[in-house]
């Protein structure tokens, strides 16, 4: 192999490395923000994937936030309200006691018209006139129809009044080192056949240099519960089997690792599935510590939930043999 060859072969390696390593730095790059908490769908660019707005209207209407709900509502009804007064501006003198000048009353005739108010000051007089106040009652009657669905599917949409601790704890009984978490319900309803999941989210890195999300299951030791009226504990044990068995800190700050959280119940008033999550990075757990106490019972003798010292630990030495 002469020199030419053994150059060009030094460069075709030192390229395949250097695209190798840009390969494993934009994977990194690309899921190095990627927080379950901290990162929604807007934070989050999506490429290869057409979102049609009008074809997944619908759920565009119930899942956005209730200030844009209304600030497109109404755009959407100056907008149409708009449009049918151009129309009727087409036709002055179809429309009967329009002030002579005042081209807004071709707009507030269209919101009477639209609303089937009808006030009576101004009517439509000629066959054009009558025609599209034929079509504007109707298409006014649709949207009022979706409209006040989507109003109420809104309002009836089940929710979930979960309070999760701002803090993860580790703490030592009987020689066994335990997570948990504290969860709470804020509302007066029970919640029923309540079902709670942990697991250990992980930014791994496989074959080829890739780096994906690992997803370990945490056992807890009561993941069911008939009811939740107040509140309940997540614990998992940290035992031979447990994925966080041996990890050390600075290895899960790395792989920036969470501690996921999920709930479903059924809402004891509405009968409906209601659903709850969280998570927690490494930072937010607290070893050697434990929940303070806040169910107790009152003077009168009924009990008494003391919410302000939800989110309280207190230090918690494990004993020495």
């Amino acid at each position: 192999m002469n020199g030419f060859e053994i150059a060009r072969d030094k460069i075709f390696a030192a390229n395949k490395m250097a695209h190798h390593a840009t390969r494993q730095a934009s994977a990194f790059l690309s899921y190095k923000y990627r927080k379950l908490e901290e990162q929604t769908h807007n934070n989050v660019v999506v490429t290869g994937l057409v979102d049609h707005f009008w074809s997944d209207l619908y759920h565009h209407a119930l899942t956005i936030s209730w200030r844009a709900f209304f600030c497109w509502s109404i755009l959407f009804f100056i907008g149409i309200n708009l449009g049918f007064s151009m129309l009727y501006a087409l036709v002055p003198g179809e429309i009967a006691n329009l002030r002579p000048g005042h081209w807004q009353d071709f707009f507030f005739f269209s919101i009477q018209t639209f609303s089937t108010v009808g006030y009576g000051g101004m009517t439509p007089t000629g066959t054009f006139a009558n025609a599209m106040v034929s079509v504007e009652v109707f298409i006014a009657i649709m949207i009022n129809a979706l409209g006040t669905g989507l109003v109420f599917a809104r309002f009836s949409r089940p929710t979930a009044r979960v309070l999760f601790s701002n803090k993860a704890v580790v703490s030592t009984v009987d020689d066994t080192r335990m997570l948990s978490i504290r969860i709470a319900n804020c509302r007066r309803s029970i919640i029923l056949s309540m079902d709670m999941e942990m697991a250990l989210s992980r930014l791994v890195q496989g074959e080829g240099g890739r780096y994906f999300r690992r997803f370990d299951p945490l056992p807890l030791i009561q993941a069911h519960s008939p009811l939740l009226r107040f509140t309940t504990m997540a614990t998992h044990v940290i035992d031979e089997r447990s994925p966080l068995k041996g990890l050390k800190l600075d290895e899960l700050r790395k792989e920036e690792a969470e501690i996921i959280i999920t709930i479903t119940g059924i809402d004891e008033v509405t009968s409906q599935s209601i659903f709850a999550r969280t998570a927690y990075t490494f930072d937010n757990i607290l070893h050697d510590h434990h929940f303070v106490d806040i169910i107790g019972i009152a003077q009168d003798g009924r009990i008494s939930v003391d919410f302000s010292r939800f989110h309280h630990t207190e230090e918690h030495m494990p004993a020495t043999h």
